[in-house]
């Protein structure tokens, strides 16, 4: 085909297509024409439909203007009593002040104070809000070239009266056109009712800042420690950028894009002529400076933002934790306080001192095991990132003759759903051998073995059971203290074999005051000797007490006593004779000597025991303890190249302190080191700085009296912990019926024997 004919065949062409548009305009004129005449007779019915929402939900919304503007002028507060709450600790100190009728809803005199906040607010949301009736045109359009042009949300189009309608009268997660006519309807009636300031005022009050944060005192409070009143502009800048996505400009969440929203703010500011453009980079860097931010910081990018307590009614919190679970408590266990108008003293067990030791302590060593964590995983950096953030740990400390608990610590960031107390208390992870020591208590106790007992560390076939040690040998006949030095697995499995499973399970129901539903928990397997149970870390110090008080069951408490004025309506019980017993005192001895033997040469933690025996006034009292190391067999983790353990404890037990610690990943991420070398290391770190026995508590119980055994032993027949007649050798699950391995994997002790594997700190 030759040009010619190819420019003919295309003139042709746009002359068919120009025709056919010429008779397709007025189609498409007419089609447009209806199209805009049905939107609008839409958008007609629907604004119809919602004036008369409007007019039937009017007395409610008029009567509630008049009760806002009413505590706006009077500064009328919610009815609630008007009670102090103190919170002591064990030494007088105070930790906590609530004040539970307290109000943090401005007065509109107060907000009258906040000129920084309100020139913040109007230059990021509103610029002509003293000049609209309620809604504005110009701002929807600006807002929407705006957004169009940074490809994101940058600017809403509600004025501030419809944000305050909407935060008011309107279901704020049900976003339609329907909700933004009525709104804007709301908005109008509004700006009727109220002044500008009032609208401001009420604004601010109930505006959500991210954080379970509502309104601008508790805003301010929350993440600067400060009234709202002193703020400067780039702490207004962050708190008003929060305001149209608190779940995305929150700098809890993401510091780094709550710092780019504050940039944002401070240039409409510097365009409002409030803040001297050339001023924003350096203001911006004091900021950061001030509250000690660094985005870069994998742990803690937010520095001190936040830092402050999470509960609006404290005056004081130096221990937000301990002081939200004290008003949990009261509010659970004492309904009738609530309507008391009487001031409340709260004394608690807790001791301050101790608490910041372990929360250091604590947190330093989360940031080294994350920090590890990265630096030897094979995994990309945002991946090892991700992982190594769940990682985390606790440290819990209690006075075994009274079970009162002297410090907790667990969990590293504000936005942790699962800090101190839960974790210490509700928290429930496999422990591996570190209840070692209490199994052999309850053997010691029930005459299975005794602390010269000799048993065999060989192959063992229990019904198809074959437990493994870690060490991947077998070590012959060897003393019942070295099976718990080296923590060998096979003597543990015989050992509980030959008790009954049965009958170890109602000594854990006992020592920790469980019903029986609550111990059918328990696996009713051999696997139970390698700590394939959950417990928490209450639970481990609970049950280590009773073998350091001398055999005596203690119940686990944070409250001392109460007093309602001048009145004590609660006292926590001592420790008494009268308790109920679990282990006759030269058990206790016999199973201390033995737990001090991981501290000798050989045993898993000799480490500590050479720096004890090598630096002259190191740990100068009695240690005992126990390690327990969970090993990780996932094979989702292996396949990541992710090895190690997936829980690390370590009990460390004094004459006058029984601790647990806890490290592991949330979700059984498999993380470096062991019980015997990072847990251990940091109850050494605490202990050595921290407990100060005197001369005549620096040992544990003596041994030698065996009057007090037969004295102490007092036991009625009935008790749980009476076998009934049953032997040893009727143990759980019937040893004629075969049994299946468990699926969990084995538990498996580290043992460090050479300098290779030195404990960190």
């Amino acid at each position: 085909m030759d040009l010619k004919s190819v420019f003919l065949r295309i003139f042709s062409s746009i002359r068919i297509h120009k025709q056919n548009f010429f008779e397709n305009k007025k189609k498409l004129k007419k089609y447009l024409i209806y199209s805009s005449l049905f939107i609008s007779i839409l958008l007609i019915c629907m604004t119809f439909l919602q004036i008369g929402i409007f007019f039937y939900n009017k007395d409610s919304i008029s009567s509630d203007l008049r009760n806002m503007k009413t505590r706006l002028h009077d500064g009328v507060r919610e009815s609630a009593p008007t009670q102090n709450i103190s919170i002591f600790d064990r030494n007088g100190t105070l930790l906590g002040e609530y004040n539970r009728g307290a109000s943090l809803t401005l007065s509109l005199k107060q907000c009258g104070n906040l000129g920084v906040v309100e020139n913040t607010l109007i230059a990021s949301e509103d610029r002509e809000f003293y000049d609209h009736p309620g809604f504005s045109v110009s701002g929807i359009i600006r807002a929407f070239w705006r957004n169009l042009i940074s490809l994101e949300i940058k600017q809403g189009g509600g004025t501030i009266t419809q944000q305050l309608a909407r935060n008011t009268f309107t279901e704020k997660k049900k976003y339609s056109l329907n909700r933004k006519i009525y709104e804007t309807i709301v908005a109008l009636y509004i700006e009727r009712q109220l002044t500008k300031k009032e609208i401001i005022c009420l604004y601010l009050n109930k505006a959500y800042f991210g954080q379970n944060s509502y309104g601008i005192e508790e805003a301010s409070r929350f993440y600067f420690n400060k009234s709202p009143s002193k703020l400067e502009y780039t702490e207004a800048a962050l708190l008003i950028g929060i305001l149209p996505a608190p779940s995305v400009y929150n700098p809890v969440r993401s510091i780094s894009t709550a710092l780019k929203r504050q940039k944002y703010v401070m240039e409409l500011l510097s365009k409002s002529e409030l803040v001297p453009e050339k001023q924003i980079n350096k203001k911006i860097l004091e900021f950061k400076s001030i509250y000690q931010i660094k985005e870069n910081d994998l742990e803690n990018p937010f520095g001190k933002l936040a830092k402050f307590g999470t509960n609006k009614y404290f005056k004081i919190s130096r221990s937000p934790e301990l002081n939200e679970y004290v008003i949990k408590y009261l509010s659970e266990n004492f309904e009738s306080l609530e309507d008391s108008k009487e001031n409340i003293q709260v004394y608690t067990t807790i001791d301050i001192v101790k608490q910041s030791i372990i929360k250091n302590i604590l947190n330093k060593d989360i940031d080294s095991l994350r920090w590890s964590f990265r630096n030897q995983s094979k995994l990309s950096y945002e991946e090892a990132r991700s992982f190594s953030t769940g990682i985390q740990g606790v440290f819990v400390t209690m006075e075994p003759r009274t079970g009162e608990i002297l410090a907790i610590a667990g969990g590293s960031s504000i936005s942790d759903s699962l800090q101190s107390m839960n974790r210490a208390f509700y928290m429930k992870r496999q422990v591996g051998s570190a209840m070692k020591g209490f199994l052999y208590s309850v053997a010691i106790e029930e005459g299975v073995v005794d602390q010269n007992s000799e048993l065999e560390d060989s192959p063992t076939d229990i019904n198809g059971y074959k437990p493994r040690n870690w060490y991947g040998k077998y070590l012959g006949r060897i003393s019942l203290s070295e099976a718990l030095q080296k923590s060998v697995n096979t003597v543990a499995v015989k050992v509980l074999r030959d008790l009954g499973i049965s009958r170890y399970i109602r000594y854990l129901q006992d020592g920790l005051s469980l019903s029986g539903s609550e111990a059918s928990r328990f696996p009713r397997n051999l696997t139970l000797a390698l700590g394939s149970a959950d417990f928490s870390p209450i639970e481990v110090v609970t049950l280590y007490s009773s073998i350091v008080n001398g055999g005596t069951v203690v119940d686990p408490s944070i409250i001392r006593k109460i007093k309602v004025g001048q009145e004590t309506v609660f006292e926590n019980e001592q420790f008494s004779f009268g308790s109920k017993r679990l282990f006759k005192e030269s058990t206790c001895g016999s199973v201390l000597n033995l737990l001090k033997s991981v501290f000798e040469p050989g045993g898993t933690a000799a480490w500590v025991g050479d720096r004890k025996r090598g630096k002259s006034g190191y740990l100068d009292f009695e240690i005992a303890g126990k390690s327990g190391t969970v090993e990780s067999e996932s094979a989702s983790y292996e396949s990541l190249g992710l090895k190690g353990a997936r829980d690390v404890w370590f009990v460390g037990l004094t004459p006058v302190e029984v601790s647990a610690v806890w490290f592991g990943q949330d979700q059984g991420v498999p993380i470096p080191g062991s019980g015997s070398s990072v847990a251990a290391s940091t109850w050494v770190s605490y202990a050595n700085v921290a407990i100060h026995p005197k001369n005549d508590a620096k040992h544990f119980l003596n041994t030698s009296s065996s009057d007090l055994d037969s004295e102490w032993r007092d036991v009625p027949e009935n008790s749980s912990i009476q076998e009934n007649g049953s032997s040893p050798e009727n143990f759980d699950p019937d040893p004629g019926k075969p049994q299946e391995k468990d699926e969990k994997q084995e538990q498996e002790e580290k043992f460090y024997v050479t300098p290779d594997e030195k404990p960190k700190g």
